[in-house]
């Protein structure tokens, strides 16, 4: 029996392995492959972000949160570009 010292924290959990086939044949893959998932998550975040900023801009000290917003929207438009990149490649 695992101590307190030992034991796992209690929001871990353990990896459950299920080796049994699906019905209809193989998973259906992603269209996208995993560095254009990244960017575009990535993308998500920061265009998230922004929304959330003006949010927090009404609560008081907008300047801050201004600035934060406008770093955001440079890095949401470089990866925006690169979406377009990706996507004009494929």
């Amino acid at each position: 029996m695992p101590t307190p010292e030992t034991a796992p924290p209690e929001t871990m959990s353990i990896p459950v392995v299920d080796d049994t086939d699906v019905s209809d044949g193989e998973w259906i893959e992603s269209p996208v492959d995993d560095a254009t998932y990244d960017v575009l998550m990535a993308l998500a975040s920061k265009l998230e972000a922004i929304d959330t900023y003006q949010v927090y801009a009404e609560d008081g000290n907008a300047e801050l949160w201004r600035e934060l917003a406008s770093d955001e929207r440079r890095h949401a438009e470089r990866l925006f570009s690169e979406l377009k990149q990706r996507i004009a490649g494929a």
